[in-house]
């Protein structure tokens, strides 16, 4: 970003269009993760039926694994939700506007977070009302 990173300001198409080509790469990592999240967890899956049967062994770590692979998955998945989000608020050209004030989101802010949807000042003011 060519502007100062501390100016609360709208973005420029270019930027826009750089965050928005960045948030489309991430999104297309996301789902090939999933995708081999969940191969490599039918993979184990049938692995674990085997030994299973071999010896009788105890389900329990082969269930811990799969919450697990699931929690992984879910994250994944909450984030693709953020990007789907982003990109819309690109459309509409809201992107960078903070939802609770309405002012600009600082640049950095967007560049460490780029789907986030509140200015710092706001989003330390939800977490304290959330207890995070």
């Amino acid at each position: 970003m060519k502007k100062s990173r501390d100016a609360r300001r709208r973005m420029t198409d270019q930027e826009l269009d750089e965050v928005k080509q960045m948030l489309l790469k991430r999104k297309s990592m996301l789902w090939q993760e999933i995708s081999e999240d969940i191969e490599e967890d039918a993979r184990g899956e049938y692995q674990d039926l085997i030994q299973s049967i071999r010896d009788g062994s105890d389900r329990a770590m082969a269930e811990l694994e799969e919450t697990m692979i699931f929690s992984y998955v879910k994250l994944k998945v909450q984030e693709i939700e953020q990007i789907e989000e982003a990109l819309k608020r690109i459309e509409n050209r809201k992107y960078g506007s903070c939802l609770k004030c309405g002012g600009w989101i600082r640049p950095a802010r967007l560049e460490a977070v780029p789907y986030a949807v509140r200015c710092r000042s706001c989003q330390e003011k939800q977490e304290k009302i959330n207890g995070a």
